[in-house]
């Protein structure tokens, strides 16, 4: 039986723990001044997430299960119930190691806190105690890519279709925020559902091996897992486009069951990677459709320059027909109401919402995230003007009477010029069906840093500085937001006025018999059918 993270057994070195580390110092000296660390620190997140630190033993606010769900290189993984908002969470503990394993560590936290994508698995909350760092993170029910390739041992073309445009939307995101992943195989891919594969959610997890990667820029550790590791990765000078290399692998492997460069040792298969040898090889690729032949072939292009992008993979003719997106599908027109609606609330008021629809789990939001699929015509991860506005013209509604560029301006909490995944979804969730006493309490804890059950002005302001981060034209002064809310006039926010607040467009059962609902009407298990 393992240890519960926080107890004084689970933090154990794992015994590949100071190989793996030996990797992340590489990359510590690999960095060029001004590029790489800074960036990692300095740089302005895209997209608006909440990502809490939290004070305290993580064992006072998580109750955890005693099967372990997954250990490997780096720490253990638990599941954990929140206490107060009862949902389930993945909660994965990593030993501290020495200053640059921490600084490692740290670095990835600061990449995931920029992720914000529908197909990359959630960070919530950290924790760090004397001897371990542990992460509250979205579980995924569903296990690992590799499993489900290793009980099917091949895809049918149609699930293939589902799984590559699942991954190759994650990888595009990140490739637009100039980010290379780096360690791109089936076990790094979890499905959100213990459903079939045709109609579940795939998340890509660990950014251990993450790096940011400019144009022009050129990587050089030599990290990865050797069966997909691009050649260019062997010769130590690759960009984001070493990823792709890796999802071609994978797709080859989906297709038949077996990987493109088998051979009997790690050398043998390193080798025939650095040469690029590979071939359809075995009967099953006579049944195996020319488009998914061909898509195969430009992801394993030797030459980078050569090899299809994130985006070109997208717009290949076998995803386009075997993995539709409902692209002629309509906006609600309630959703539209909703995000039109989004600027009458106050800063407080469209930071909880953020808060609260990132935490929502996937039943809750599937609706949503699916329009928002369908209006990101690209595929990039983010919605344009003019992707909103065809996604009005199509539900019928007059385009002309509604003022596009407001409308982003007003929901575009980091000043990026689009609408990402979770602005999108904290303007448009219902709050009716989703604002439960436990999903508030929650919420409400972010604002309460100290954990006194009040939100003081001074830290109204430091959540309120993230929530804005580079944010233009939001006047509306901290006296603004303490007068409008704290009714009680003791110059703090207490839960009931928050809940007020939250509450207060709601249509129906008022504020006070919302508070008689539990956690789990609308904040359930994360992955639950």
């Amino acid at each position: 039986m393992g240890a519960k993270p926080g107890s004084m057994n689970s933090c154990r070195t794992p015994p590949k723990l100071v190989a793996a580390v030996t990797d992340k110092v590489a990359e510590v000296a690999e960095r060029r001044p001004g590029g790489g660390a800074a960036r990692a620190k300095g740089r302005k997140a895209t997209s608006g997430v909440f990502i809490r630190k939290c004070p305290g033993n993580i064992s006072d606010v998580y109750n955890f299960d005693a099967r372990m769900l997954g250990e490997g290189a780096f720490g253990s993984v638990f599941q954990g119930r929140h206490k107060t908002a009862g949902v389930v969470r993945a909660i994965k503990t990593v030993p501290k190691g020495n200053r640059e394993a921490n600084l490692a560590l740290q670095q990835e936290i600061a990449i995931m806190q920029q992720m914000d994508h529908a197909h990359i698995v959630k960070l919530f909350e950290t924790f760090e105690d004397r001897k371990c760092f542990h992460f509250a993170m979205e579980l995924c029910e569903g296990g690992e890519l590799f499993d489900r390739i290793a009980s099917e041992r091949r895809f049918s073309e149609n699930q293939a279709a589902m799984v590559m445009r699942q991954m190759l939307q994650a990888a595009f995101y990140m490739h637009s925020n100039r980010l290379a992943h780096r360690d791109l195989k089936p076990e790094n891919f979890l499905f959100l559902r213990k459903d079939g594969v045709q109609d579940n959610v795939l998340k890509l997890i660990d950014f251990g091996l993450a790096k940011h990667c400019e144009p022009g820029q050129m990587l050089k550790s030599k990290v990865g897992t050797p069966m997909y590791m691009a050649p260019q990765v062997l010769t130590r000078r690759y960009d984001t486009q070493c990823d792709m290399w890796s999802i071609g692998v994978i797709m080859y492997i989906l297709l038949s069951g077996k990987p493109p460069f088998l051979a009997d040792t790690e050398f043998e298969t390193l080798d025939k990677v650095r040469l690029g040898q590979w071939k359809f090889a075995g009967a099953c690729w006579g049944q195996v459709s020319d488009d998914a032949k061909s898509l195969v072939k430009t992801l394993l292009r030797m030459s980078p320059k050569l090899r299809a992008t994130a985006e070109d993979a997208l717009d290949h003719a076998w995803i386009r027909s075997l993995a539709s997106r409902a692209s002629r599908r309509s906006i609600d027109a309630e959703v539209v109401g909703r995000l039109r609606s989004f600027e009458t609330h106050n800063r407080l008021k469209r930071a909880a919402l953020g808060i609260v629809a990132r935490d929502l789990d996937d039943s809750s939001i599937r609706p949503l995230r699916q329009a928002f699929e369908a209006l990101d015509k690209n595929q990039d991860g983010k919605l344009s003007a003019a992707e909103i506005n065809e996604g009005i013209q199509r539900s019928g509604l007059e385009a002309c009477s509604i003022d596009i560029e407001r409308l982003i301006a007003n929901v575009d909490a980091n000043g990026s010029g689009a609408v990402d995944y979770a602005e999108f979804l904290a303007a448009t969730l219902d709050p009716e069906s989703v604002l439960t006493e436990g999903v508030l309490r929650k919420a409400f804890a972010i604002f309460d840093q100290d954990g006194d059950g009040r939100i003081s002005p001074q830290e109204l302001q430091n959540v309120l500085a993230i929530a804005d981060d580079i944010r233009r034209g939001c006047s509306q002064s901290i006296a603004q937001i303490m007068q409008e809310v704290d009714t009680s006039g003791d110059g703090t926010i207490e839960f009931d006025e928050f809940m007020e607040l939250m509450c207060s467009s709601i249509r129906g059962p008022s504020p006070r018999v919302l508070r008689v609902h539990r956690a789990g009407s609308g904040f359930g298990t994360v992955g639950g059918a």
